[in-house]
């Protein structure tokens, strides 16, 4: 791993709390990735704007980390500081007709406590392991109607240059696993404002998220070290996994990175894969899919250090 030089004074200051050296595959859903230079968990706006201000000013690069479900982190690690954001911007607060909802809180906490309150219309968050922050950037979901963009009021962020900025829904460019901010990397996401409208009995509401629990065990592989899907289904064509299967790519593996047997858009970490294994696998079933449909796959997953 490029490492960065000595800290000067002003960021020395905000790294005594940090771990030097940190694993991060235990951090993510696939399992895989080197170790953070320098590791961080703020809690709050400000400790990240106080880290991110003396990150600037010394030049050092900083990664955001999430749940780390939908990311590939390189063997040699990541350089610099990463932060982890899983404990960062946990309030829900709620108003008329919305909620306000800190980067960090997971997804599947949110459905719930949307449901106590009895707000539909979020059941589709139950099955997905991530952040706020991170859904809002890929514009998470599961399909037409379920998607960030179709609950997002506005978006809060904090911009490379460190100031606060709001942005209303039709400013964020949402498409397909797609958003205006995702090509702002350097911008970090404090909070979402939902779109309350549904009412409904919380029983009913939580019978829904149970269902969904259900289906997704029955369709999606077993495995524990998956990223979930991997590539973005194809404009107007059949999906990924769909092409990927007809390829005949099931059960291809290199080293111990796999095209699941169930489902052929999760590629899964057999237990020792390495992100030099799992990038080969992925250029494989993207280059068969060329060949055979010319169709060229784009990932979803996100790759670090980039």
């Amino acid at each position: 791993m490029t490492t960065c030089s000595g800290p000067p004074p002003s960021l020395a200051a905000v790294l005594k709390t940090a771990r030097r050296q940190v694993p991060l595959a235990p951090l993510t859903s696939w399992g895989i990735g080197g170790p953070a230079e320098y590791l961080l968990a703020p809690r709050t706006a400000a400790e990240a704007a106080d880290l991110l201000a003396a990150a600037r000013e010394a030049g050092w690069p900083v990664f955001f980390l999430g749940r780390g479900s939908n990311v590939l982190i390189a063997d040699a690690g990541l350089p610099g500081i990463t932060l982890h954001l899983t404990t960062f911007c946990q309030e829900i607060e709620f108003g008329d007709g919305s909620a306000t909802v800190g980067a960090g809180v997971y997804l599947p906490r949110l459905a719930g406590v949307l449901a106590q309150q009895g707000w539909a219309g979020y059941e589709f968050l139950i099955g997905i392991p991530g952040t706020v922050g991170a859904a809002v950037r890929l514009n998470a979901g599961t399909g037409p109607g379920q998607e960030m963009a179709d609950r997002v009021v506005s978006v809060t962020v904090l911009t490379d240059d460190l100031q606060v900025r709001t942005l209303a829904a039709a400013e964020l460019g949402f498409g397909y696993r797609a958003s205006l901010l995702l090509e702002q990397p350097r911008w970090l996401i404090l909070a979402a404002t939902l779109r309350l409208a549904l009412r409904e009995a919380p029983a009913a509401i939580l019978a829904r998220q149970r269902a969904i629990i259900r289906t997704r065990r029955a369709k999606f592989p077993a495995e524990k070290l998956t990223c979930g899907s991997v590539f973005k289904n194809p404009p107007g064509g059949p999906s990924a996994g769909w092409l990927i299967d007809q390829c005949g790519c099931k059960g291809w593996a290199v080293g111990d990175a796999q095209v699941s047997t169930k489902h052929a858009n999760f590629l899964i970490n057999r237990g020792r894969a390495t992100a030099a294994q799992m990038q080969a696998l992925m250029n494989a079933v993207q280059e068969k899919v060329w060949q055979e449909h010319g169709i060229a796959l784009a990932r979803e997953v996100v790759c670090l250090p980039g």
